[in-house]
């Protein structure tokens, strides 16, 4: 054990004390992020920007050392202790501090913590003899001699949630499903299937059922296929993207907000007459209430469910379905339960009313394809062939028939037909008016949790679509390390080819006149070329240079400015400004114990210092306004940052004004040539002036956050005034999103992605069902769901505007689908994959596609000891983590594109973009790109002509 007085690490981090706060801040950073995209994946309609805004908020708040957005918990930072491990130093004496700093701040006992113990080291001697010299008292001290009982609730919730997250891939996959898949619109469905009569509403529900058993599986097989859900953040819309094109991504995204308004506007009829009839209170209170429900979690931006927690719910709803319909069968009656008003059946006349709700409803109750790529990165990760993915999914459609069946039966053999149809809100109030109260408290559980969530979730989808079409006013504050982090920007709203730049920091350079500089480089990825280049800036840098220089970038609506708040020769800290998306790649908590100046301050201090960050600047009557103190007390706590070096004074307009700079002065620690010798020289840039507000910076968060909340406004606003007019309607628009949306979501779109899959696949699954593609299969559905379409259209429904909702819908698809086609939707796709394991002792891989199948090309991996040849589809890679190069000589006479990707997987099971340089060789032309600014993934189409790629991998050294 080195007990040196101050090593080089140490003079560098602080003390000890000092370097294990930061740690202990690293730590909880990097817990809540991982906590939060766990919970990303029980989120229905989560977007990849809303997404990328989450990761990007985890950053910002590292850079200004604001706690997470998230606040961990003690059983978080227990149940990731193998992804933080890594952080911790082998350091005895600062484990020690850090497992002190664990212990004041929470609570836990010895038998709780086994992962903490493990990655902090607290069984070994070592670690227990420097906490006893650094604290007098022994290490058992942190621990508590017994939980309390809200502790130990709180550990059992996590043990019980560990258990479920790590369910059978079968039953993960099953489970998700089915708790998604069995929702609200179980409620209408007895009153869509009233007219017809149980026992013939039970057939409909089979034959339904089992069309949407395909369908789900079709879909579960093309996202098999999909590299973008099994490796990447499970977005549908992506996968959508990538197979059917941008036309695809587009219906896709209306589909869903069509689908999330009209199905909101049902749940706020259904949740509110529900509760109306069990309690007494008017509807419009009960809608009230929903909003206001909504609105808070909208201010959260997130539902903050786990798979544990959606899997409770789901089952417990599933239950209370059960329990009712044990209580409606006591009260079967045999005239309710033989009803049948088939029309054509002996006789009886068509009746167009009579099936005006049915296939709407049952479609409707039977969506849960979305669920699918939720739960496919969780399952294909423990079982890869994709068969517990497929037949979980199916499954848990085959349960919800029976469920389903069981309720319809029970329901509609208790209450009479002719009840049952007049409902406007559930069938619940009509069941309790049969059977009593008892109905109206399991059914108000059930509305309470399931209507209520959904509907969150719904409001949550439609905030997100509308701020992401905001211009953003946000100008984050990033942490970028040199050499080991890289700032990409993309053009908002475009497509994975759009022009993509990266930035990096190159540390700091000293010129002639022994002024410093910061260099950066900046990488350019447009039309097929890569370009490099290195700028230098002392303060704020604007694009207007690289725009000249480069003309096409500002035909993509390219802008960036960059404002210098402070550096060291390892980081920078920069302010953002700019309209385009921004991602992160590398090692975003390298720099983090460059942070313990700021951790360790006082909190009044501390809260100033981040609020100083995120406004750029003050003035001395804000900052008294700020802090709610007299003057002389803002005074005195300025004077002291400004001491510590965490605020300097800047004069813009003549004005006195203070910005804050992270990097604190040095010489108030040690001399400044032992500083010098550690490279840790910093520059102060110079005072700029503020950047005018936009329109929208006017308009302040209020007013975006309203924007972004006004079609669940609108939502809510529709809902009142139809529950004040008496024309509320709970299976009203659930039929009609069931039949124009769900037939398309659920119904066309899986049969057009399983053929666009088996042609342009990133993988070939372990197990293929060879009869799920058969032409007159897929041929046949796709035109049972257009017909359906049609027949709504032109003699089902009545109204004109049903009418033409459902004609236009029709055209849509098929017009949709012709398009679709003619720009290569279904074209054949040769993909050529080159995949880093996740640690060294792992072997990496690689492999060649083509239409979905394995192909055989000419392979040439480059080692520094010397090549290797392979004639082969599929192979490993040895020592990945030393490979130079790979050199493909692909076959391109069955395929009319070419996708490479070339990425390495995480320990937490992600992708991320090789470091690589790829240059593809077509005939005459070349083509070339920098797969770290596009996650790793290139494509382009093929001419027939013989093709040679070539990634060459490059990891910037760190000097």
């Amino acid at each position: 054990m080195n007990e040196e007085l101050f090593t080089r690490e140490e003079v560098m981090a602080g003390l000890p004390v000092r370097r294990a706060r930061a740690l202990l801040f690293l730590i909880e950073s990097r817990t809540a992020h991982l906590a939060a995209q766990s919970r990303q994946a029980m989120e229905r309609f989560l977007t990849e920007e809303t997404a990328q805004e989450r990761d990007l908020a985890f950053l910002e708040a590292f850079a200004l050392g604001r706690d997470p957005p998230l606040r961990p918990t003690i059983q978080d930072i227990e149940r990731y202790a193998p992804q933080w491990a890594p952080l911790a130093p082998e350091n005895p004496r600062v484990r020690a501090a850090l497992a002190h700093l664990l212990g004041q701040k929470y609570d836990f006992t010895y038998q709780a913590v086994p992962g903490i113990r493990a990655a902090l080291g607290l069984d070994e001697e070592a670690v227990q003899q420097a906490y006893h010299r650094l604290y007098h008292e022994p290490l058992k001290t942190i621990f508590a001699p017994r939980p309390t009982p809200i502790d130990r609730l709180r550990w059992a919730s996590a043990a019980l949630a560990k258990r479920l997250e790590t369910l059978p891939p079968f039953w993960t996959a099953f489970a998700l499903t089915l708790t998604e898949t069995v929702g609200a619109g179980i409620l209408a469905l007895p009153i869509a299937l009233a007219g017809i009569g149980p026992l013939a509403g039970v057939v409909l529900l089979v034959v339904l059922g089992l069309v949407n058993v395909l369908t789900i599986a079709f879909m579960a097989e093309a996202i098999a296929r999909s590299g973008t859900i099994r490796y990447g953040k499970a977005f549908t819309g992506q996968m959508v993207n990538d197979y059917l094109g941008n036309i695809g991504s587009v219906i896709l995204s209306v589909g869903v907000t069509a689908l999330c308004f009209v199905v909101l506007l049902a749940y706020y009829a259904g949740f509110s007459t529900t509760l109306a009839d069990a309690t007494g209170v008017q509807a419009e209170v009960w809608a009230v209430l929903l909003f206001l429900i909504g609105l808070y979690f909208l201010r959260r931006e997130s539902l903050s469910a786990t798979v544990a927690s959606a899997l409770l719910v789901g089952a417990i709803n599933i239950g209370l379905i059960l329990m009712l319909s044990l209580l409606a069968f006591t009260h079967v009656r045999s005239e309710n339960l033989f009803y049948v008003n088939v029309p054509f059946l002996d006789g009886r006349p068509f009746e167009p009313a009579i099936l005006q709700l049915i296939f709407g409803v049952v479609l409707a109750a039977f969506f849960g394809h979305m669920s699918v790529s939720n739960c496919a990165k969780v399952v294909l990760r423990r079982d890869p062939s994709a068969r517990s993915l497929i037949w979980g999914a199916v499954a848990a459609q085959a349960t919800a028939i029976v469920i389903y069946s069981l309720w319809v039966l029970a329901v509609n053999g208790a209450v009479a037909p002719q009840v049952l149809a007049s409902q406007s809100g559930t069938a619940l109030a009509a069941l309790a008016a049969q059977i009593g109260p008892s109905v109206h408290i399991l059914g108000s559980i059930y509305v309470a949790l399931g209507v209520a969530m959904a509907s969150i979730h719904f409001s949550l989808a439609l905030f997100s679509v509308v701020r992401e079409r905001l211009p953003t006013q946000h100008q984050p504050t990033v942490m970028l390390p040199r050499r080991r982090g890289r700032l990409i920007f993309r053009p908002r709203g475009k497509p994975s080819g759009s022009p993509r730049i990266g930035l990096t920091y190159l540390g700091l350079v000293e010129s002639p006149g022994r002024a410093h500089h910061l260099q950066f480089r900046l990488d350019i990825q447009s039309g097929g070329k890569t370009r490099r280049l290195e700028m230098a800036t002392t303060g704020r840098w604007e694009d207007t240079a690289l725009l000249d220089q480069f003309p096409d970038l500002r035909e993509h609506g390219v802008r960036l400015t960059l404002e210098v708040l402070d550096a060291s020769q390892d980081s920078v800290r920069l302010r953002v400004n700019s309209p385009m998306t921004l991602t992160y790649e590398g090692e975003w908590d390298a720099t983090g114990l460059q942070m313990t100046d700021v951790l360790t301050l006082p909190d009044p201090s501390r809260q100033l210092i981040n609020w100083m960050m995120r406004q750029g600047e003050v003035s001395p009557a804000e900052m008294v306004a700020h802090i709610g103190q007299d003057e002389d007390v803002a005074r005195t706590m300025l004077e002291d940052l400004m001491e510590q070096g965490f605020v300097r004074e800047v004069e813009v307009e003549g004005e006195i004004r203070y910005r804050p700079q992270l990097a604190p002065k040095r010489g108030h620690q040690l001399p400044d040539h032992i500083w010098q010798a550690l490279d840790m020289e910093t520059v102060s840039p110079s005072p700029l002036p503020p950047p005018s507000p936009t329109l929208f910076a006017r308009l302040g968060e209020r007013g975006r956050f309203f924007l972004s909340a006004s079609p669940v406004i609108l939502v809510f606003l529709l809902a009142e005034g139809l529950l004040l007019t008496g024309n509320e309607s709970f299976p009203g628009p659930l039929s009609l999103v069931g039949v124009i949306v769900v037939s398309l979501l659920a119904g066309t779109f899986p049969v057009l992605l399983l053929v666009s899959s088996r042609r342009k696949g990133d993988f070939v699954p372990g197990v293929v069902y060879r009869w799920l593609g058969h032409p007159i299969l897929l041929i046949g559905i796709y035109s049972l769901y257009l017909t359906s379409l049609f027949l709504h259209a032109l003699i089902i429904w009545q109204g004109s505007a049903e009418r033409a909702c459902a004609l236009l819908a029709s055209v849509l698809v098929l017009g949709t689908t012709v398009v679709m086609a003619r720009r290569g939707a279904f074209a054949p796709r040769l993909v050529v994959e080159l995949r880093q394991a996740p640690s060294e002792e792992s072997k990496g891989a690689f492999a060649i596609t083509t239409s979905g199948q394995p192909a055989t090309a000419e392979v040439r991996l480059g080692y520094p000891e010397g090549e290797q040849r392979y004639q082969v589809a599929t192979g490993e890679v040895p020592e990945s983590s030393s490979l130079r190069y790979a050199i493909f000589q692909i076959p391109t006479e069955q395929a009319q594109e070419l996708k490479v990707w070339a990425h390495k997987i995480t320990p937490e099971g992600d992708s991320e973009g090789l470091p690589a340089l790829l240059e593809v060789q077509c005939g005459d032309e070349t083509t070339q790109f920098d797969l770290k600014l596009t996650d790793g993934q290139a494509l382009m189409p093929l001419t027939g002509e013989s093709c040679r790629l070539e990634i060459m991998l490059s990891e910037p050294p760190v000097s």
